[in-house]
């Protein structure tokens, strides 16, 4: 009988040695960084990714006229507009794909987006994505859908920081090869984008995103906007002014053909929608 007790402790003496050290062999999950809610700013992408095996369908529009047009154009809405459609997915929680068309010269953009580096840190978070892909002009009025002018290549640096939770930084260097298709010779650009989004609540937002040619071929003037950002359950509405009607990032990369300064100013949207396969 004593054998019988002394088994039963020794069993009980196992079982809570054996638990004791599963508990401590258990590793925390580490949840992802977040700074910016939202994969863009304006037009320039922010160091966010979608989660795996997510869908992010994009619908976006500027319209042409400037809100300068007053009335007669009922301040740039009565159109023509230049719009995008497209969609992103989740490959991994830190890799995306995505692939847009915009109806300008019927541009076809393909891109992948993969997280680097993030610092989960109370007193300096930040996140460096890297944003690069290609372009092809399909209906362009004075190239060959055909011609190796047709397409264009893109490569981003994104880095971003938060302050309080309230206020994210975003600074863009990009490349981009073939700025302007039409040119006999290749031409290219180098830009030093910069955003600016103030988080108001946990729907409201504010953001400002500015573009400037550090050196390269430009359209004109550098591209400015801001706007406001309204977020509901994995759906982004985006309302903003903005001197530039381009989408897809091998034509805004380029440059604008109106000036900020002067107040040719166009309205523009982005709405996003996120879904879970």
């Amino acid at each position: 009988m004593k054998k019988f007790y002394w088994y039963i402790i020794f069993l009980i003496t196992l079982s809570t040695s054996a638990q004791v050290n599963w508990e401590r062999a258990r590793s925390e999950v580490q949840l992802p960084v977040e700074l910016f809610h939202s994969t863009y700013a304006v037009n320039l992408p922010t160091a966010e990714t979608i989660g795996s095996r997510e869908l992010e369908i994009e619908i976006s529009h500027r319209f042409i006229p400037t809100i300068k047009s007053g009335r007669k154009d009922f301040w740039g809405l009565d159109g023509p507009v230049i719009n995008r459609l497209a969609l992103s997915y989740g490959i991994t929680s830190s890799t995306q794909i995505s692939l847009g068309r915009s109806n300008l010269y019927d541009n076809y953009e393909f891109s992948v987006k993969q997280k680097l580096y993030e610092n989960d840190n109370e007193l300096f978070p930040f996140m460096l994505t890297f944003n690069g892909g290609t372009a092809w002009n399909s209906e362009h009025p004075v190239i060959e859908s055909s011609d190796s002018k047709a397409f264009q290549f893109f490569a981003q640096l994104v880095f971003n920081t938060m302050y309080d939770k309230k206020l994210g930084l975003g600074v863009v260097p990009s490349y981009l090869h073939n700025s302007h298709p039409a040119c006999k010779e290749n031409q290219y650009s180098f830009t030093l984008g910069t955003y600016l989004q103030y988080y108001l609540s946990e729907v409201f937002s504010i953001v400002w995103e500015y573009n400037p040619t550090v050196t390269g071929w430009r359209d004109y003037h550098n591209p400015m906007s801001f706007g406001l950002e309204i977020e509901t359950g994995g759906h982004f509405f985006k309302i903003f002014l903005s001197n530039s009607t381009d989408l897809n990032q091998t034509q805004f990369l380029s440059g604008a053909d109106k000036s900020f300064d002067d107040g040719d100013l166009r309205l523009g949207f982005m709405i996003t929608r996120l879904l879970f396969l």
